[in-house]
């Protein structure tokens, strides 16, 4: 459900100006997680009516609206009434999600609620249960399979920390999701807020690292693969 809500982003969906909505609660506890605040949310939510209040003063100047958290796709009832009040204003749709909940993603897809979904892949599908705590993998499989068969725009993203990550462990996610439309490797940033800074480190990833990511995937004729701030 909804936290809070950033009024205006140019970031957040590709070549549109959006707001960018935050849902509170996750099933997974990724350790480089920079919104940890929304993991494990206790706080009051936000009534929604504030934010479609202030979409409806910005008609004309807001494109879209980026759904992300969290987990969306954790409460499937309130985010399907949550992005159909959204379409009901003309407005694009972009949903950040973990792939965790394939069926919800099938739900959104079927009644062409979403315009684009960004997917974090946070690892090699074998270190999943390490990294996330999320061990039901087929899940995230379904999604990737889901999303590559669709007819919407979409990416997969992996934020890439050295500590964590090894070449070769992106290198095998890039191998897998090679027939994407688009994979991009973003860097890890430090910010007080990770979820376990004591694994992740306190030293933003250096991008000579996705630099040699990036070439030894070209070498491998892996042509979908962008870094994050070089698309």
């Amino acid at each position: 459900m909804l936290v809070d809500f950033m009024k205006i982003s140019t970031v957040d969906y590709p070549k549109k100006i959006a707001a960018t909505c935050f849902f509170g609660g996750c099933n997974f506890s990724c350790p480089f997680c920079y919104n940890s605040q929304l993991v494990n949310f206790k706080g009051n939510f936000m009534d929604d009516s504030i934010f479609f209040e202030y979409l409806d003063k910005r008609k004309g100047i807001v494109d879209a609206v980026c759904i992300t958290g969290g987990e969306p796709t954790l409460n499937e009832e309130y985010l399907t009434e949550f992005i159909k009040k959204i379409k009901q204003r003309d407005l694009l749709v972009k949903l950040d999600t973990n792939g965790s909940r394939p069926e919800v993603l099938q739900k959104l897809l079927k009644e062409n609620l979403l315009d684009y979904v960004a997917m974090d892949i946070k690892a090699p599908l074998r270190k999943y249960p390490e990294l996330t705590g999320f061990k039901d993998i087929k899940k995230i499989e379904e999604s990737v399979n889901l999303l590559i068969n669709s007819q919407i725009d979409y990416e997969f993203r992996t934020t890439v920390n050295k500590n964590l990550h090894t070449i070769e462990d992106i290198l095998e996610i890039a191998r897998w999701l090679k027939n994407a439309k688009l994979y991009v490797i973003k860097p890890y940033k430090y910010t007080p807020d990770v979820l376990d800074s004591k694994l992740c480190g306190i030293q933003d990833l250096e991008m000579e690292y996705l630099h040699q990511i990036y070439n030894r995937a070209k070498r491998e004729g892996i042509n979908n693969i962008k870094i994050s701030g070089e698309l």
